[in-house]
């Protein structure tokens, strides 16, 4: 008689101390960087060999390019938070973020938004040991969609910029945490990353 043992997907491997001379820092940098996900699809994308949580660079296809849009002051939000669910464990990855623009263009551009789905990078304040924590690759693999679009035009905290919220869509969570982009360093990270804007 054949006994199945259930398929164990997870054993960690190593724990973790504090590290007390490289304190962790909160808050993300005040750009974010999106992606239309179709073009993170069509593009090349190098992991980690070690570690597939790790992407080591992206080539969009064509001439298509990453955008970026300004926050300041910390406008810039992305959390992610572990979900278990009967038969899955997943992440539900969000970003909220401010528009400090409401002319026409932006208008358009926000209301393309809402109907696509999106990629994005954030640029986290805490940058790790060379710059292995700075940026991280939210919604890499079911992408994500605008569940807010505020303008308050009276609120005085924001002057009446859009207040969006990115998340990943409730009938497609991601299958993990944000990816990690690094290589090598810090500043060869981040000439990929900008090298996405180009």
């Amino acid at each position: 008689m054949i006994i199945l043992m259930a398929t164990i997907c997870g054993k960690i491997t190593q724990g973790f101390d504090i590290d007390c001379d490289n304190p962790l820092q909160a808050g993300a940098e005040d750009t974010l960087i999106l992606i239309n996900r179709d073009d993170w699809l069509g593009a090349v994308i190098t992991y980690n060999v070690g570690n597939p949580q790790i992407i080591e660079d992206v080539v969009l296809p064509g001439v298509t390019v990453a955008y970026a849009y300004e926050g300041k002051n910390n406008s810039i939000g992305p959390k992610y938070e572990f979900i278990k669910q009967t038969y899955a464990e997943v992440y539900d990855h969000s970003i909220n973020f401010k528009v400090f623009n409401v002319n026409p263009d932006a208008k358009r551009e926000l209301e393309a938004m809402a109907k696509g789905s999106m990629v994005a990078i954030v640029n986290n304040k805490f940058k790790g040991l060379n710059g292995n924590a700075a940026y991280e690759v939210y919604g890499a693999d079911a992408g994500l969609i605008i569940s807010q679009n505020i303008r308050d035009v009276i609120n005085q905290d924001n002057q009446g910029a859009f207040d969006v919220i990115l998340k990943s869509d409730e009938q497609a969570l991601e299958p993990h945490m944000p990816k990690t982009f690094f290589n090598t360093d810090l500043a060869t990270t981040k000439g990929l990353v900008d090298g996405l804007l180009v």
